[in-house]
């Protein structure tokens, strides 16, 4: 059993980086695309991943940095564990990403439906679940996605009355 432990942790090793920064370095800070709750966005290349550069004013603990963020972001906390953080490579770097301005504290950005674009009705063996084909829009990142019609009209209700 040790044996086969022992040989799980090299292959998990090989592919494990610490990352440790220095106090004045600057680091992206990464970004949750929501569409609804706890459901993020389907990776595309286009879609920016990562917020700043922000410089690091001083390390917080092992694995945890704190941040020197703009005024726009006086509400969030102000440290945040390493793998939220990806270095900054070149010193001149400007923002790779605005800062939207419907971003939560928890690091997320709702999406919003646009319009239904179809409707249909999934049949399953003993059910039939009406479906909405939805377009919606994350901060000028547009989607689409079927979604179950109960579960907008829970969330959405002034698009049914």
């Amino acid at each position: 059993m040790k044996e086969a432990q022992d040989r799980q942790k090299s292959y998990a090793d090989k592919r494990r980086k610490e990352l440790v920064f220095e106090v004045g370095d600057r680091v992206y800070l990464k970004m949750a695309l929501l569409r609804g709750p706890n459901r993020s966005i389907t990776a595309t290349n286009l879609i920016p991943r990562y917020m700043g550069p922000f410089r690091i004013l001083e390390r917080v603990g092992e694995v945890a940095y704190r941040l020197e963020l703009p005024e726009i972001m006086q509400a969030f906390h102000k440290v945040f564990h390493v793998l939220m953080l990806k270095k900054c490579l070149h010193k001149d770097d400007e923002v790779l990403a605005e800062i939207p301005s419907d971003l939560q504290p928890n690091m997320t950005v709702e999406a919003r439906p646009v319009r239904v674009l179809e409707r249909r009705v999934k049949e399953l063996r003993r059910k039939k679940i009406p479906m909405m084909r939805v377009l919606w829009d994350c901060d000028g990142v547009q989607e689409e996605t079927w979604e179950p019609e109960s579960r907008m009209e829970a969330r959405f209700k002034k698009w049914f009355e």
